[in-house]
């Protein structure tokens, strides 16, 4: 059984809860808080997995409550559900609300909100880095990019095209983008499956007051230093991953998920070197040592690879289940799949990701392609191919550097 909090000043929201939920009572045990006050009470009572949260409440608002519960109780999932608010209270949650419901929310859907927060417990199994992950409100950035974000920012006739290009550049910037459009912060219904397109219906006001005012972006400065980690190498492979990923066949619908999987799949790298930073050096050397990849040597030291954290993480913050599922399993697919011939989000993140670093290796041993897999998938006889675009994309990578 789970145990799930509700809170919200209105009796009559709260009592329409009981009723529409009434069908889950044997699924989890559910206690309802009429403000921020009762809700901390309720929480010193025993464990809770979720709380789910109006914003819009007197003397203690949704954001502040989220703000406290993230600190004093870390491991739980952290919900917002509420109807139109200002954007400015609606944006203080964004670094501390895992994800974003608007009422009135159809009882399925918050259901399945719930039900999938929940079972994300089956993909990283190691309660203590579970609230360590729980905690994480945004993710660290480059100092560079998020300079000339600032300054595009700041131009009266900065065009969202351009604003797009730069936020695509970094992977923390993008998965916080992801996961405020396809949470429903600002009511939208829709999955969207590319950087650009997130971009475009957040609109300008709205990143000018996440990056400039509420600071949801910030510099990368580790407690210590990591040696043999460098947060440009991650982005750089990323995006040149994500290029391969837009280049390999699959379908339309496939596509734009193929290529944001690929862009954030080394998520995990960037939460393990911003709040595990000790123990990730130490994987990190024991990699370079051993010459063994660095999901293993993670497995070994911390619990948990990079690709579980990640995947975990942007499960939490409401990103596509096919985008979780390939960050997952990046590195080692599953087994068993049809042989259709089809490019799935997680065959294409697979192949983009062990292609980049054959063709522009990193400084850690490469994780291979897993053969078995095409062969199982039917595509192993295109790989002369994609090793041909692959060196073909990374010869024009170079001469745009050089």
């Amino acid at each position: 059984m789970k145990n799930v909090l509700f809170v919200d000043d209105e009796p009559k929201v709260l009592e329409g809860l009981q009723r529409m939920l009434r069908p889950q009572r044997h699924r989890w045990t559910m206690a309802f808080a009429n403000s921020a006050q009762a809700a901390l009470a309720t929480l010193e009572t025993g464990p809770f997995d979720v709380l789910v949260t109006d914003m819009r409440m007197p003397e203690t608002d949704g954001a502040t409550l989220l703000a406290l519960v993230r600190d004093r109780y870390p491991g739980i999932v952290r919900i917002v559900l509420s109807g139109y608010v200002a954007h400015d209270t609606a944006l203080r949650a964004a670094p501390v609300a895992h994800q974003f419901l608007v009422k009135p929310c159809d009882p399925a859907k918050l259901c399945e909100a719930i039900e999938r927060a929940c079972s994300l417990g089956a993909v990283l199994t190691d309660e203590a880095t579970r609230k360590l992950v729980n905690a994480v409100g945004e993710l660290p950035c480059l100092p560079r990019t998020y300079a000339v974000l600032v300054e595009a920012l700041d131009k009266p006739d900065v065009s969202l095209q351009e604003i797009g290009r730069i936020v695509r550049r970094d992977v923390g910037i993008s998965a916080k983008v992801l996961q405020l459009v396809n949470s429903a912060f600002f009511g939208l219904v829709r999955e969207i499956a590319t950087v650009e397109a997130a971009v475009g219906y957040l609109g300008l006001d709205i990143l000018k007051q996440l990056v400039l005012s509420i600071e949801i972006f910030r510099t990368f400065q580790p407690a210590s230093s990591i040696g043999g980690f460098s947060l440009q190498e991650v982005q750089t492979h990323s995006q040149f991953a994500a290029a391969l990923a837009a280049r390999l066949p699959t379908s339309t619908a496939l596509a734009g998920a193929g290529a944001v999987a690929t862009l954030v799949h080394d998520v995990g790298q960037l939460v393990l070197a911003e709040k595990l930073p000790e123990r990730f050096g130490c994987a990190v050397a024991a990699a370079r040592e051993q010459g063994r990849p660095l999901y293993a040597v993670e497995q070994d030291l911390i619990g948990a690879s990079h690709a579980v954290i990640g995947a975990y993480l942007l499960g939490l913050w409401g990103l596509p289940g096919a985008v979780v599922e390939a960050v997952h399993y990046h590195h080692a697919p599953p087994k068993g799949c049809p042989a259709n011939r089809q490019l799935s989000t997680t065959a294409i993140v697979h192949i983009a990701d062990a292609l980049a670093h054959e063709f522009r290796p990193t400084t850690l041993a490469s994780p291979a392609l897993d053969l078995e897999y095409l062969q199982e998938l039917g595509v192993a006889d295109q790989l002369p191919e994609w090793r041909a675009m692959a060196e073909q994309t990374a010869q024009s990578w170079r001469g745009l550097e050089s």
